[in-house]
């Protein structure tokens, strides 16, 4: 074997330690919410035959997501192994996001890092904490990524190599991509057409890797919405419901509705990564001398981030204006055909996975996930064009290195003191639970929002009962006045 070069011992330890920070991070989050269900459903699972049991259950009743089902329920009550999971593949997220920004030396790695934790609260807390959120909303951004990795030569404009293996890739890729969460199942669906259409287009023939790929999202799109469970959904009878009962007008109504939220989550509560992008644009266009025009635009674009920023009337005409002035950025002023073709397909892929939103009720901040890392790819796109590397080798890694500590420390010191608290919570039960006491009295979690359902009694007592669920009643009070209670 041939010895790592001194790039590749860096990358080497580089991945060690984000492998080391983010198994610490996830070791320290809490359980919450839907997730005592599923420490209660995974305690009962003994045999890969139980958790098909439970999946198909599930995917006839509740919902369609097939493969966040699987990956929830095996992780449920096995504390290593949902760390380890999640680990992995917020690894892999960050590793395709470097591949695909083309930010793929160590410095790069600690900044695409960085980018995939810095993500809104509200957001964040629904995602990374909750295990959940994690296991229905990152693989599938994992797997529509590596699908794009796979496809890679065609946003570059290159003859895709064609083989069994690449072709089986994607078939399997697109294929497990739909079988997570529905609206990041529908823009992996139109993904693939749209690089199936573009590749005939400009290469002048089909792919059959492409068209395998193709292939798999349908196949993959059809599993996930046979369950029976969408036909409520669509009648609007249960927990989730569509505006398809009501025709066009119904479907009219709750895009109405929704628009304002699925904007707030998409863009307005996102001030890091809207001014972010739109700092990097300007640096795109102060990099060269450009015509009068193009002043116009970079005016024009500053002054409808600052609109966004100051949080106040007409939000929705402000994030419109500035998300087309900064497409109409990207297309300007990104250098060569490859940059700008990868980062539109990124930046144009965003609102297509945010669409279907606008007709499904409720949805949360989560759902924008892949919007999310989509807009931070395109992002990573535009750093790449700016030419890190010309910076000095020891400021650009320096700089790297602090901007991913200083995140990860800001979380450990939000979770740590969560953690203390969970381990009391632990003790507590386990008291109650040995005294045979019917009741339990436990300290809440001060989280300041960065906790999804924090205290959830009811969900908790599926989890430590005696004889059936329910008969230890759990309730929360701060300790100093559990002496009052």
């Amino acid at each position: 074997m041939k010895p790592l070069d001194r790039e590749g011992r860096s990358r080497a330890l580089c991945l060690t330690a984000l492998s080391a920070g983010l198994f610490l991070l996830f070791w320290l989050f809490p359980l919450t919410g839907d997730d005592w269900f599923r420490e209660a459903l995974g305690a009962s699972l003994h045999s890969p035959l139980d958790l098909f049991r439970a999946v198909a259950g599930r995917w006839a009743t509740v919902n369609g997501r097939i493969l966040g089902n699987v990956l929830a329920y095996a992780a449920g009550s096995r504390p290593l192994l949902r760390a380890g999971m999640r680990t992995a593949f917020t690894l892999a997220l960050v590793l395709l996001l470097a591949r695909i920004t083309g930010l793929d030396r160590w410095q790069g790695l600690l900044i695409c890092a960085a980018g995939a934790l810095t993500i809104p609260r509200e957001m964040f807390c629904q995602i990374y904490p909750w295990a959940a959120g994690f296991f229905n909303y990152v693989p599938p951004v994992v797997l529509i990524l590596a699908g794009l990795e796979l496809a890679r030569p065609v946003l570059d404009g290159s003859p895709l190599q064609e083989s069994p293996g690449r072709g089986a890739a994607l078939f399997l890729v697109g294929l497990s991509q739909p079988l997570f969460v529905e609206n990041d199942a529908l823009c992996a669906l139109c993904a693939a057409g749209v690089l199936v259409v573009w590749y005939r287009w400009e290469q002048k023939r089909w792919s059959p890797c492409l068209l395998a790929l193709l292939l798999g999202c349908v196949l993959g799109t059809s599993l996930l919405f046979a369950s029976p469970s969408y036909r409520l959904i669509a009648g609007g009878d249960g927990a989730y419901r569509a505006g398809l009962s009501g025709g066009l007008s119904g479907l009219a109504a709750m895009a109405r509705t929704n628009l304002p939220e699925v904007v707030r989550c998409y863009i307005l509560a996102c001030p890091v990564l809207y001014w972010g992008l739109t700092v990097l644009a300007l640096l795109l266009w102060m990099w060269e001398d450009r015509p009068w025009h193009d002043r116009l635009l970079a005016a024009a674009l500053f002054l409808s981030c600052g609109w966004l920023d100051q949080g106040r009337s007409r939000l929705l005409l402000a994030a419109a204006l500035w998300w087309l002035f900064l497409t109409a950025a990207l297309w300007r002023w990104l250098p060569g055909r490859t940059l700008r073709a990868r980062a539109l397909f990124l930046w144009l892929g965003a609102p297509v996975a945010a669409a279907p939103l606008l007709f499904v009720d409720p949805i949360g901040p989560r759902c924008l996930f892949l919007s999310y890392i989509l807009m931070l790819a395109a992002g990573g796109v535009m750093l790449r064009a700016l030419g890190p590397e010309r910076l000095p080798p020891r400021v650009l890694g320096l700089g790297a290195i602090a901007l991913t500590a200083a995140v990860s420390c800001s979380y450990l010191t939000i979770y740590s003191p969560l953690h203390q608290v969970e381990i009391q919570r632990s003790q507590l039960l386990a008291q109650a639970l040995a005294s045979g006491a019917d009741q339990a009295v436990l300290p809440p979690y001060e989280h300041g929002g960065w906790l999804w359902d924090a205290d959830s009694a009811a969900k908790m007592e599926t989890r430590y009962y005696h004889d059936a669920p329910g008969d230890l009643k759990i309730r929360f009070s701060a300790p100093d006045q559990w002496l009052e209670v």
